[in-house]
């Protein structure tokens, strides 16, 4: 796994599938001209919500604490800024995640390296530590709770529960504090949090040597499933036989007591990991990568393959496949789409092997890579998105539908290839945040527009405004009216409504016209709707004159005849 800004950030996450071909319908660049990272994202009414990292103090960074801070950002549905806020202290911050709150909360989980500013509370100062903030819906802080020990902790990534409270895992260095067991190197551990910001209990997995949690789950039993990427070393609590000296995925199942149900060692001769886990109706699915080619890994590509593999309750496997290049890969979503097919989005390097379309002019810069499989693991479509320079993906991917997702990512390089907007620190320099919506536009028709019902004569003196509609369009989301010509008045659309303001004192035959549209699919205008607008002598008028008039035909339509007669 590679690292991040400001603090150790994996790179593995679960959420949900995807559906292939996707097309960018909208996205936006933010951030500052010094590195900023987008890691986590989570949709709000009208909108989303998106955390990571920022360095800047300008562009959209309207204000900063220290040297890094977490950046959180209010964007509506098509990506523009509504607010944004940071979050920190004179030293270093970054937020990983978001997480929603069953009472319309959120909490924020990053790691702190600071003692001030928005850290209430530091008991630990001059060490960095697990920073869980708790916010409303604006940004506001309710609470914050620093927890770790005196000698550093390194938060990767959380969980909500089914009590309201939440989840954290990374790794800790401590040997206090709010640490109750640990045995040397870097530890596992586990943090639970009640909604008030109160521990309820911590969690220590690992041996003497190196350990870091980069996964949990609670399953349906109210147990928990934890990953600790581990290279193992001698004592602790991990009882199973490693394949390798190098990093090993452990599996680690508690019961809701925290007693350990079963453990398992997932892995080949070189450094294996898992980041995402999703519980399924007969198990678990788990992604992440892998540098091996035996054990239990079999299909390894090159460097760093995506690895996917099923187990069932008791951690056995199913089945596996290694999916990638002759590159670098990381998987970091996973899930399952409504047609019961496995979904992943990761980050790839290669441009050969299961990967096509890459975009990056460097062997060393990522794309975003899109994949699906059948329930069997088999690959069955891929895609790459991105532009000549990096991209990368955290935790950021919203989903909308099988078809539809929004995705908080970064970008050093645009406009390019999928890329549109710029990177405010420049080209090949500092990452912005990179977000955008796409959709599997074949999924998203829009249907035939009928006919429009409205006047067909008008006179102005009486009617100076009409009103024309349509029937509803499937599938559309906008409506577009048109006037000709554009001299006969001023046209104003209202969903499947249009008001046309007359023109004073024009007379001849307008034609209205409508289409309908979503962000994949416009129709062609519609058939004209005619309209026969007539300048008439009001009755005022008539009276004052003393003048009969005789008005024929009776009904009328199209047009009518004023006569006087004695």
């Amino acid at each position: 796994m590679r690292e991040k800004i400001y603090i150790l950030i994996a790179v593995l996450v679960h959420i949900s599938g995807f559906g292939q071909n996707m097309e960018i319908t909208w996205q936006q660049c933010f951030g500052g001209s010094m590195l900023d990272g987008a890691y986590d994202m989570v949709m709000v009414e009208n909108g989303y919500l998106i955390t990571g990292g920022t360095g800047s103090s300008d562009g959209d960074i309207s204000y900063s604490y220290g040297n890094g801070d977490g950046w959180l950002v209010r964007i509506d549905s098509l990506g523009n800024i509504l607010w944004e806020k940071t979050y920190g202290g004179t030293d270093s911050e970054a937020f990983n995640r978001i997480i929603a709150t069953p009472d319309n909360n959120f909490y924020l989980l990053g790691t702190s390296f600071s003692s001030d500013g928005d850290i209430s509370n530091d008991p630990y100062p001059g060490s960095p530590d697990y920073w869980i903030v708790k916010i409303d819906s604006s940004g506001n802080i309710i609470w914050d709770r620093i927890v770790g020990g005196n000698m550093g902790e390194s938060l990767f990534t959380g969980s909500a529960t089914a009590d309201g409270g939440v989840l954290a895992t990374g790794f800790t260095d401590s040997n206090d504090g709010d640490v109750t067991q640990f045995y040397g190197g870097h530890d596992t551990w586990v943090v639970k949090l009640n909604s008030n910001g109160d521990i309820d209990w911590d969690y220590t997995i690992g041996t003497d040597w190196i350990d870091k949690g980069q996964a949990i789950l609670q399953t349906s039993d109210g147990g928990y499933l934890i990953e600790s990427s581990s290279m193992l070393g001698e004592g602790g609590n991990i009882s199973c036989v490693p394949h390798s000296y190098m990093t090993e995925g452990v599996l680690t199942k508690l019961d809701a007591d925290l007693n350990i149900v079963w453990q398992r060692c997932y892995g080949g001769s070189d450094s294996d990991a898992f980041g995402g886990i999703i519980e399924i109706n007969s198990g678990y699915l788990l992604s992440g990568y892998t540098r091996s080619n035996d054990g239990d890994v079999s299909g390894w590509h090159g460097e760093s393959d995506v690895w996917i593999i099923k187990i069932d309750y008791f951690g056995n496997i199913i089945w596996q496949n290694a999916l990638g290049g002759s590159n670098y890969e990381e998987a970091s979503v996973i899930n399952i789409t409504d047609d019961n097919n496995i979904a992943i989005v990761g980050m790839t390097q290669s441009n050969d092997g299961d990967v096509s379309g890459n975009h990056s002019m460097s062997e060393y810069d990522y794309d975003i890579w899109i994949v699906q499989l059948n329930n069997d693991g088999e690959l069955l479509s891929q895609q790459c998105m991105g532009g000549a320079g990096d991209e990368r993906l955290t935790f950021g991917v919203v989903k909308k539908s099988d078809h539809n997702f929004v995705i908080a990512g970064q970008t050093d390089f645009g406009p390019s290839y999928d890329v549109a907007c710029t990177p405010h620190g420049g080209n090949g320099i500092d990452k912005d945040f990179w977000v955008f919506e796409i959709k599997d536009c074949s999924q998203y028709p829009v249907g035939s527009i009928g006919a429009i019902t409205g006047p067909d004569t008008t006179c102005t003196v009486y009617d100076s405004t009409n009103v024309y509609a349509i029937s509803p369009v499937g599938g559309a989301w906008e409506y577009g009216w048109q006037l000709i010509p554009s001299g006969a008045g001023t046209i104003y659309g209202n969903g499947t409504q249009a008001t046309v303001n007359w023109a004073s004192g024009w007379e001849g035959t307008a034609s209205i016209m409508a289409r309908a549209m979503n962000d994949c699919d416009t129709t062609e205008w519609s058939q004209p709707h005619y309209t026969e607008v007539f300048t008439c002598l009001g009755i005022e008028e008539l009276n004052a004159g003393k003048v009969k008039m005789r008005v024929y035909p009776n009904p009328a339509k199209g047009f009518v005849i004023f006569s006087s007669y004695a």
